[in-house]
């Protein structure tokens, strides 16, 4: 519309400079003012797709830098010698002063317009809009120079540059109406194009008119015998270094902004979002680089393969937020252990890659137990202040593997062969079990129970760390026990489990009961004393734990039948459950109490003969003597008949 109507007061103009024949000056010279105020304008005004602030902010600087060059040549040929010649400013020479300044505002505003042309929508529009104005700066120019440097200026030629330029003007407005260009590029396209690398010719033209100018500068010294040129000439000189400088500064700031924005993408294409580990594309790079090294130089290198244990089971219980979390720590803690020479990379999911340049096997185990036991050892404030563990694979080149898949496929099945041996360990090529066809259709559904069982355990160290140590303590004992008479594999596997939900009843009583140092009263007993009832249904709860059950429900029962919670006496006690008594009441004896200290070995043991036959199976007692290797009682009465 603005456009539109600079085209309209041109039309009166042309009108009023055939109608008027004043001798001072036309009133037609106002509307043809007015008209280029207008496509100035509209110009300015012409819809385009936003460009990025940094992208707007250098495009001004640069029609900056270009209208003042262009300002130092007109000043020098057509606007100085009019100011400096005419000391009374009539409405007549005020105009003739306004064409050229005009001029160079329609430069600038084309200038704007052309920076734009990057955006394709524009091109039918802008073209005929750019030559238009180019016309008539042309023929304004070369009317004004003639003017005032007294040759014969031919009008006709004016009127036919501006009728020309307004005529292509008119082109482009039509082509604006015509045209849906602009509305239809895709936001795709438009993100492409700011995007793209700007033209090399779009950095170089605003610098190029600056030798022009430096070489009119020393023209006009030389030439213009009074001076009167020269303060216009140096003032602008100065605007224009200003503009350099502002311009090279931009461009400096652009070229960090495109530096930090290249690191940060590389950091992404590089980098583990959760963990800010080296991601699995990463760690396939350096390994591939490091058997390179190790190829070339004879060197070894071991890879290490972690995963950590029930990990699925402990995303489901407490979220995949916390999950996110807990492997933050996980990464934490192994590379505290890791040198400084180890790179440690996420693989995918809960599996980790570490690669030691340089390292036999025999240092790598001490760098593989070290990270185990240092994850073991750490309290995961993601789940509360529980402990995870994670079991590890370990590989060498060139000892068990030539070439990056192959070592990586052996430290793979070095890690399942940990998880199979019972997780929490370091394992090797040399430690991988025979495979056992009788069990591996059942070790999917093992390891979902393991896990049911190792998030629920975490649950209860949360609330009451004592108890998820003691948990593992009785758990390992009672395995040991089990395998000292013989039990069966499948059945020792579910006393392991049980073992770790032992106290899962007594975690509800609360903290003040269960750290009371002080004697309990009768009705503090009479809550401890149901804790096998409520452990023995909460497991109950979970179909896949009910196996367990038994066992839990029934290590407070007594081999004389003085027990509880159900009175059991002799054989009649699962057998699981008489050996979780045995080691439930070691490990307390051996542990550090509110109520009372811990207790010597020799002094447990001695207490758990006394009992041998009241409240304990005395094949169970003797079973842990063995274990702890201290001569059984049987063979001392022995010895002294």
């Amino acid at each position: 519309m603005i456009l539109r109507d600079g085209l309209g007061l041109f039309t009166l103009a042309r009108a009023g400079s055939i109608v008027s024949h004043l001798n001072a000056w036309h009133w037609s010279d106002i509307a043809y003012l007015t008209s280029y105020v207008l496509v100035i304008a509209g110009l300015v005004c012409l819809p385009h797709h936003p460009l990025p602030k940094a992208t707007r902010t250098r495009t001004l600087i640069d029609a900056l830098m270009i209208i003042t060059a262009v300002a130092a040549f007109s000043w020098y040929f057509v606007l100085g010698p009019q100011v400096v010649r005419d000391s009374t400013y009539t409405p007549e020479e005020l105009i003739r002063v306004a064409y050229p300044a005009l001029d160079l505002a329609l430069l600038f505003a084309s200038l704007l317009l052309w920076a734009r042309l990057r955006d394709s929508g524009i091109w039918r529009i802008a073209l005929p809009l750019i030559a238009g104005v180019s016309v008539l700066i042309a023929s304004d120019t070369s009317y004004y120079y003639e003017a005032v440097h007294g040759f014969a200026a031919s009008s006709l030629l004016l009127d036919a540059g501006r009728l020309t330029g307004m005529a292509l003007i008119a082109l482009g407005v039509a082509a604006a109406y015509l045209s849906k260009a602009v509305a239809e590029s895709s936001a795709q396209e438009v993100a492409l194009m700011n995007l793209a690398t700007p033209k090399m010719w779009r950095y170089l033209m605003p610098n190029a008119l600056i030798p022009a100018v430096v070489v009119l500068l020393v023209c006009a010294a030389r030439t213009d015998a009074s001076g009167a040129l020269q303060p216009g000439l140096y003032f602008v000189g100065a605007v224009l270094i200003e503009l350099v400088f502002v311009h090279q500064f931009l461009a400096y700031r652009e070229l960090i902004s495109f530096s930090n924005k290249s690191a940060r993408l590389e950091s992404l294409a590089t980098a583990d979002p959760v963990t800010g580990l080296p991601n699995h594309r990463s760690v396939i790079t350096t390994l591939n680089q490091e058997i390179e090294q190790c190829q070339r130089h004879g060197r070894s290198c071991t890879l290490l393969f972690l995963d950590l244990d029930h990990f699925k089971a402990l995303n489901d219980t407490f979220g995949h937020q916390l999950g996110d979390a807990a492997l933050r720590e996980f990464a934490s803690a192994v590379r505290l252990a890791l040198r400084a020479g180890d790179t440690l990379g996420r693989w995918g999911g809960e599996e980790f890659v570490a690669l030691l340049p340089s390292t036999e096997i025999d240092e790598a185990l001490i760098v593989a137990e070290r990270a185990r036991s240092t994850v073991d050892s750490h309290a995961f404030r993601a789940v509360g202040g529980g402990r995870i563990t994670c079991s590890i694979g370990l590989a060498g080149y060139p000892h068990h593997a030539r070439d990056r898949g192959a070592l990586l496929e052996v430290a793979d099945q070095a890690m399942y062969a940990a998880k199979r041996l019972g997780r929490n360990r370091v394992c090797m090529v040399g430690d991988l079990p025979p495979y056992d066809a009788d069990r591996s259709p059942r070790s999917r559904d093992d390891d979902a129970l393991a896990g049911i069982v190792e998030a629920l355990a975490i649950l209860i160290e949360a609330a009451d760390p004592a108890a998820g140590e003691r948990g593992r303590a009785v758990s390992s004992l009672s395995r040991a026990l089990a395998e000292a008479l013989g039990m069966d594999p499948t059945k020792i596997r579910m006393l392991d489990l049980a073992g770790r939900l032992l106290d899962i009843g007594a975690v509800s009583m609360g903290a003040q009961l269960l750290q009371k140092s002080s004697p309990l009263l009768e009705d503090e007993w009479h809550a401890m004393r149901a804790h096998p009832n409520v452990s023995g249904e909460a497991v109950g709860r979970v179909p896949a734990l009910r196996p367990l059950v038994p066992a839990i429900r029934g290590h407070h029962e007594h081999w004389d039948g003085a027990g509880y919670p159900d009175g059991l006496a002799g054989e009649a006690i699962p057998m699981s459950a008489r050996i979780l008594a045995v080691a439930d009441a070691y490990i307390a004896m051996t542990s550090d109490r509110p109520f009372q200290k811990s207790r010597s070995k020799e002094a447990a043991i001695e207490e758990l003969r006394s009992c041998a036959g009241t409240q304990f199976d005395p094949a169970v007692v003797q079973a842990l003597e063995q274990v702890l290797g201290v001569p059984s009682s049987m063979n001392q009465l022995t010895m002294t008949s």
